[in-house]
């Protein structure tokens, strides 16, 4: 059986929907309440026992590879000032074991995964796209470990997906469902963005997967359109030969590279934040008399 032990998540996107604060701060760096993106979405992979990550930068990241690397002169000075707590929490962001691999040339998500192909070295891995929260609650299994057993069961690529209606499915990848088992669809076809016209389910593509190593092949095999390899025609190529399962997932997924879904991230997390939640609910109830 093939373990998942391995993990990318591709940070070197322009993040241009965020300008002008991405001028300087790389899109994953942005925090919901005091914690950047990028780093729930470590916690996310350690919570299912994936310990070996690359993050996939571009040559303006350099703060992101500081965030997860040792700061002597922070570290020293809480500890002589008695700030125990605030050194604990800076010294989380060094219990991962990270990598750090440039993408010099932005050629898309295709193009993120392959330079990581020398630390993946033909093993599965998961991708965890920056720019998606996925929250899990404490009933809920985590949607990276649903896909991991999924593909360490069947030794097949899945995807997670999730329901979308109306003008929504045009925002998404789209599958085709063949058929479904306890949960588990096998996909037969791919769509990127279709017209509602178009579309072959309500099911659409988010930013978690659970792939085999050898889609690093597929992926140098794939003609480019325009400036950038689509990732999409590598998961189409894999459904269409019968090798690409999907499934739902429990919990709630935030769209923090859409500014909405970036406030709604916000406003939740502080409402579950035992310190926050009180003062945000009365915050949220002044609010609401004006609206």
């Amino acid at each position: 059986m093939k373990k998942v032990t391995k993990a990318i998540i591709p940070a070197a996107g322009l993040g241009t929907r965020f300008l002008p604060i991405t001028k300087a701060v790389p899109k994953p760096m942005l925090s919901v309440i005091d914690k950047p993106t990028i780093q729930y979405i470590m916690e996310e992979l350690q919570s299912v026992g994936i310990t070996d990550v690359v993050i996939v930068v571009s040559p303006d990241s350099d703060v992101i590879v500081k965030h997860f690397s040792p700061n002597p002169s922070l570290e020293e000075r809480l500890l002589s000032d008695g700030k125990d707590k605030l050194y604990s929490i800076a010294m989380e962001t060094l219990k991962f074991n990270v990598n750090f691999v440039l993408q010099e040339v932005p050629n898309g998500l295709a193009g993120a995964i392959l330079c990581a192909e020398p630390f993946i070295n033909g093993e599965p891995f998961a991708l965890l796209l920056g720019d998606e929260l996925i929250y899990a609650g404490e009933n809920d299994k985590p949607c990276i470990k649903r896909l991991v057993e999924i593909f360490e069961e069947t030794e097949k690529s899945v995807i997670a997906t999730m329901e979308v209606f109306g003008d929504d499915v045009s925002k998404y990848g789209n599958i085709g469902i063949a058929e479904e088992t306890d949960g588990v669809m096998k996909v037969d076809k791919l769509l990127e963005k279709p017209s509602i016209n178009q579309a072959l389910s309500n099911n659409a593509i988010i930013g978690r997967y659970v792939l085999d190593g050898k889609v690093m092949d597929m992926i140098k095999t794939l003609k480019p359109r325009g400036n950038e390899i689509c990732f999409t025609d590598c998961l189409d190529e894999l459904a269409g030969s019968g090798e690409l399962l999907a499934s739902n997932f429990e919990g709630i997924r935030y769209d923090v590279g859409d500014k909405l879904g970036y406030v709604r991230a916000n406003v939740e997390y502080a409402l579950r934040d035992k310190d926050l939640k009180e003062d945000v609910k009365e915050f949220i109830k002044e609010i609401a008399k004006t609206l």
